[in-house]
């Protein structure tokens, strides 16, 4: 008996510490599981904010990319403005002749205060005969939409030395040798359309006179031309104002009395026609003899002094001619009309180039397509063609021109059939200017 209770009391101990060591086992065990979840936990955290903070790193980035954008935007827009203000020089000149392209039908065109761009006009240029100019003006000294009309002076003496006489209506008068160069400027005042006739008898000669339009004070500038020295001399006998508005001028000597006369036009529609005298002590005066209705804005205009017609451009309508004598009145016959085919508005400057016997050309300027309209001199002016003045290498065309001039007289090596002056409203190299065309060019020998 007392052997069999002494190995029963070892049984017991032995299960207590057997249930020590499996609560102890369970412990360890439920400790590595405990510290398995917390460290597949942790891991998953881990990539979670690397994730976050990649994704604001590249939020960073492109947050840097977008400023360095807005940087590159505003350096590009700093840049544009700058060549806007007449920096990048050279890339505006590419573009305008890209612009300018004969193989362009379109155009892009801003406002005279945005500088000389090519303008905004729908047309096809490919159907219109393009001819050349060689020669350009220096360009006039103010800015926007200054240059507007040009007369020819030729030099009997030398024809070579002959000059190109231009209005700036932002400032004056500027005198042109054959080559292009300015070789005198007058600031005297807004001047629109310029003319001229040679033979005026004044004091104890005989002088070519010259004529413009003076915006600045509405009066009459007058001139002559000094032959040795090619410069313009101030004549006016006093200030002679107009009864309208002027806008635009021509001149005309009569064939039956050898009288001198100056037209004005204006924005109103209305003509005046002043006679020019000799006052008795070498200056010029002038008298009001006849004044008419046109209709609507009329600028441009010329008068042939052999048949003794007066043309004048109402610039939405077209072509008219009335009678140059004053007592003519306001009959009128309609040369040509907007929407012909031919003409497209404005209708601007005007010229007449002197064939023999009566014959030769008026030449228009087709503003609305930058072409040129040429009719019969003769006759019922029966329409003859119409052409444009296209970019060369050289030179660059002319666009939505203004005033003309034209001479069929030699003018030397450089024009030896004579030569037609266009005013250029979108120059490519600066402020407006003039561009000269062999006469030539425009009807073949």
């Amino acid at each position: 008996m007392a052997h069999t209770l002494g190995t029963s009391g070892k049984n017991e101990s032995s299960w207590k510490k057997m249930k020590w060591l499996m609560l102890l086992f369970v412990v360890i065990l439920a400790s590595a599981v405990a510290s398995d979840s917390a460290s597949a936990l942790m891991t998953q955290s881990g990539i979670n904010d690397s994730r976050i903070s990649t994704d604001d790193t590249d939020k960073d980035k492109d947050k840097d990319k977008d400023k360095d954008k807005d940087k590159k935007d505003k350096k590009n827009k700093k840049k544009s403005k700058s060549e806007d203000d007449g920096e990048g020089e050279e890339e505006q000149k590419e573009d305008k002749k890209k612009e300018k392209s004969p193989k362009k039908d379109k155009k892009e065109k801003t406002s005279p205060d945005d500088g000389n761009r090519s303008p905004s006009v729908s047309l096809s240029v490919d159907a219109i005969e393009a001819v050349n100019a060689t020669i350009e003006t220096d360009p006039v000294p103010n800015g926007g939409d200054a240059a507007d009309d040009p007369a020819i002076w030729v030099n009997k003496a030398d024809p070579d030395k002959s000059t190109i006489i231009g209005t700036d209506k932002q400032g004056g008068l500027a005198v042109y040798d054959l080559g292009g160069k300015q070789i005198q400027y007058l600031s005297d005042g807004q001047m629109d359309n310029v003319d001229l006739r040679d033979g005026f008898k004044l004091g104890e000669g005989s002088v070519a006179l010259v004529t413009a339009g003076n915006r600045a004070d509405n009066s009459i500038a007058i001139y002559k031309v000094n032959p040795e020295t090619r410069m313009l001399e101030n004549v006016a006998a006093r200030k002679i104002t107009h009864n309208v508005k002027v806008y635009g001028s021509c001149m005309y000597r009569s064939a039956k009395t050898d009288q001198l006369y100056y037209f004005a036009t204006s924005k109103s529609g209305e003509v005046e026609q002043w006679q020019l005298f000799d006052n008795g002590s070498g200056k010029v005066d002038a008298k009001k003899v006849r004044n008419f209705k046109v209709g609507q804005v009329v600028e441009g205009c010329v008068v042939d002094d052999e048949l003794g017609y007066f043309y004048v451009s109402e610039e939405p309508v077209g072509i008219w001619k009335y009678g140059a004598e004053p007592e003519t009145g306001d009959s009128r016959t309609q040369v040509a009309k907007v929407g012909d085919g031919h003409l497209v508005a404005d209708v601007e400057g005007l010229a007449i180039a002197y064939g023999k016997d009566g014959t030769g050309y008026l030449i228009a300027s087709s503003q609305g397509n930058h072409s040129f309209v040429v009719f019969r001199r003769e006759g019922n002016n029966e329409y003859v063609k119409k052409f444009r003045v296209a970019a060369s290498d050289k030179v660059d065309g002319a666009e939505e021109t203004d005033g003309i001039d034209v001479t069929m007289t030699p003018l030397g090596t450089a024009f030896p059939q004579g030569v037609f002056v266009v005013q250029d409203g979108f120059n490519d190299r600066g402020n407006q200017n003039f561009k000269l065309v062999p006469f030539e060019a425009i009807f073949k020998p």
